[in-house]
């Protein structure tokens, strides 16, 4: 839709108190709104409100990318992930990035950058946000806190394969590597 269409957009109202409700470990938020037509209507979110999530697009030295590759429930397949999770009470962005990609691949950040937030889905309530992390090294003395549900294979890809995984629904952390693109092709063709 083009801006100037809108801008002419009006917010709803929110009328009620929020709802909670937890199904397994998710949280499901219903809210209700008065739409600008006047009409009332409830919609059910996911995720508390306020809640930050964090991934990281990593790379080693040699410029190979740090891939999470899991089986996941919602699409039925395995698919690769950027290291991440939940931004911890009281951690920057950045800190949450770099300790979650030390969980749950092994590697330590050299440098990190900070790439930008989106919201993944309409009726989710968080944020999320994307680092930059490059000069990448692997520690074998690091504890891998994985949980073991999670059955997560580390694998390292080129940049080219990451950019095609993105683009051929093969992976859940797309919108990670569009924030990532100028800098991971500027990278490539170092």
């Amino acid at each position: 839709m083009a801006a100037s269409k809108m801008a002419g957009r009006k917010s709803w109202k929110r009328l009620s108190d929020t709802k909670i409700d937890k199904v397994s470990y998710r949280t499901i938020i219903t809210k209700t709104f008065e739409m600008p037509d006047g009409e009332v209507a409830s919609f059910g979110t996911i995720c508390p409100e306020g809640q930050e999530f964090v991934a990281a697009v990593a790379l080693t030295g040699d410029n190979q990318v740090i891939i999470a590759r899991q089986f996941r429930v919602g699409p039925e397949m395995v698919m690769d992930e950027l290291p991440g999770g939940y931004v911890d009470e009281g951690e920057s962005v950045e800190e949450a990035g770099v300790r979650e990609l030390r969980e749950e691949t092994g590697y330590r950040a050299g440098n990190v950058q900070y790439l930008g937030k989106t919201h993944k889905d309409a009726y989710m309530n968080a944020v999320w946000h994307f680092i930059l992390a490059t000069d990448c090294v692997y520690d074998p003395d690091e504890a891998h806190e994985r949980e073991a549900e999670e059955h997560v294979e580390t694998l390292l890809i080129s940049i080219p394969e990451l950019i095609a995984n993105a683009k051929g629904d093969k992976m859940t952390d797309a919108v990670g590597v569009m924030l990532a693109y100028d800098k991971l092709k500027e990278i490539d063709n170092d």
